[in-house]
């Protein structure tokens, strides 16, 4: 069955009934055991959680996006992984492969489950539609939404569903507290993205927009329209001088025009003048997943003048225990099951000794 997961169809991935079909099945076995009543609460009991266990499960997953490869492995998963773009790291013996030129018919040799896209390279969404092989694309994140929708979606595609919960939910909180500390004080920002063929900025439509106002910092380019919608329009170069701001982030690796300075008229600006110039590592702004929450962080301590600090949470959520909630509610489960057999046996253990007195 093809299938393009999206905010509209992802629903009914979720419920699709083969991703349930271990609970059904394990209802309809245990029916046949003596104790049926025993049997039959602990089978509901399950079923109510959703059959969680991970067991069975596993698919095999090509991801060509960097950034989706890397929510894999931070949902503890990468062991699902059969093939990878170019660009992603990994220790495993995992093949490597070229998302701008790859056909789908090469990725069928690889025989996977699902294929994992970003961007529609090279007609692949097509040729993959044609050979029946499934695959969800998630083209790149325009808001916070976006990026919390795709770690859950992920999660479901690759059965951590709790353990995509769990990261989603810790990245809210460090987001939020981010927010709490971020610059009080009116500031002005020119964020460039590109200059050689035009200078490219950033508006209220674009990811890095939105990260800009939710940080309470005036972008002198959030209104500028753009004629296709991406959110990235083309400023001319009076419009960033009239601006004139307090700071400028260059998110582009174009080393010939770095140098703010040596443009004509800038060196006038008051972010120029004051040596608040900063350079946004390319990597870290062009990936929407896990370092989300870094990127938020490096711009938050950027519009207070400070130094960039670097990728702080990533290592926190290599570190911490994400993947722990899916065992952890497989304990809790089994303790239940434990208690209710217990009293269960209490109960007719009691009852015998009623009827034998």
């Amino acid at each position: 069955m093809i299938r393009k997961i999206s905010q509209v169809d992802f629903i009914t991935f979720y419920n699709n009934p083969r991703e349930k079909e271990w609970s059904i099945v394990l209802f309809l076995v245990v029916r046949k055991e003596n104790m049926k009543t025993k049997i039959l609460l602990l089978a509901m009991i399950i079923s109510m959680c959703g059959g969680t266990s991970d067991e069975g499960n596993e698919k095999n997953i090509i991801s060509l996006s960097t950034t989706h490869t890397e929510i894999i492995q931070m949902l503890e998963a990468e062991n699902q992984l059969i093939g990878v773009d170019s660009f992603s790291e990994t220790e495993l013996p995992i093949k490597k492969i070229d998302a701008y030129t790859v056909t789908a018919d090469e990725l069928l040799l690889l025989n996977p489950d699902i294929v994992i896209v970003a961007f529609d390279f090279n007609g692949i969404v097509e040729g993959l539609e044609n050979l029946n092989i499934e695959y969800a694309l998630l083209p790149p994140a325009q808001n916070l939404d976006d990026v919390y929708y795709q770690i859950e979606t992920i999660g479901t595609i690759i059965n951590k569903e709790n353990t995509a919960s769990s990261l989603v939910l810790e990245m809210k909180s460090d987001i939020d507290e981010i927010i709490e500390n971020s610059a009080t004080e009116s500031i002005s920002v020119y964020h460039e993205i590109g200059y050689t063929y035009g200078i490219y900025s950033i508006n209220e439509n674009s990811f890095l927009g939105e990260i800009y106002n939710i940080l309470g910092v005036s972008n002198i380019a959030d209104k500028t329209e753009d004629p296709y919608g991406s959110g990235y329009p083309l400023l001319e170069e009076e419009q960033v001088l009239n601006a004139n701001p307090d700071l400028i982030v260059i998110g582009h690796s174009d080393f010939l025009n770095k140098d703010i300075s040596t443009r004509q008229g800038w060196d006038g600006l008051n972010a120029v003048s004051n040596e608040n110039v900063y350079f946004l590592d390319e990597n870290l702004a062009n990936n929407w997943g896990v370092n989300t929450v870094d990127l938020i962080n490096t711009l938050s301590e950027i519009t207070k003048f400070n130094e960039d600090p670097g990728l702080v949470y990533k290592a926190k959520y290599l570190e911490s225990d994400l993947g722990s909630s899916d065992s952890t509610q497989n304990i809790i489960i089994a303790t239940i099951i434990v208690i209710i057999l217990t009293a269960y046996i209490l109960i007719t253990r009691r009852n015998k000794s009623k009827v034998q007195s």
